[in-house]
């Protein structure tokens, strides 16, 4: 084997463990963002049901648009502060409200990542029925 052959084969090793290094890389990052969805997914269906646990007059008095306090069951060790979660209700009529509930976080990259959860709620909807006497 002369020099120059050894040159080329360690050329090529080289190039293959970079790009072996690479694909690892890249696949913990897509798995860091899948962890991501995951929790944001969680904060924005919990939001959804601590909101349907309501009642109507308590569901009415809240805010139009509010940042909301996440729950400490989510944020025991920290790990949900780069998390905010945000809800806005609008009015559509008089017995029935739009909610939307954004949840964003900055990825590893710098990029703002939000992911929206649309409901309605109505005054005489689904849950009312925890409210009603018999």
């Amino acid at each position: 084997m002369t020099l120059v052959e050894v040159m080329v084969a360690m050329a090529i090793f080289g190039l293959v463990i970079a790009g072996g290094l690479i694909g690892v890389r890249r696949g913990f990052e897509v798995v860091e963002n899948s962890r991501h969805y995951t929790r944001v997914s969680q904060l924005l269906q919990s939001e959804a049901e601590s909101l349907r646990t309501l009642s109507w007059s308590d569901f009415s008095a809240l805010p139009a648009e509010e940042e909301v306090d996440l729950d400490p069951v989510f944020d025991d060790a920290g790990t949900y502060d780069i998390y905010t979660v945000k809800r806005t209700i609008t009015s559509i009529s008089s017995s029935l409200k739009q909610v939307d509930v954004v949840a964003s976080f900055v990825n590893r990259q710098g990029k703002r990542i939000s992911m929206t959860y649309t409901t309605f709620v109505s005054e005489d909807g689904v849950n009312d029925y925890y409210y009603r006497t018999i």
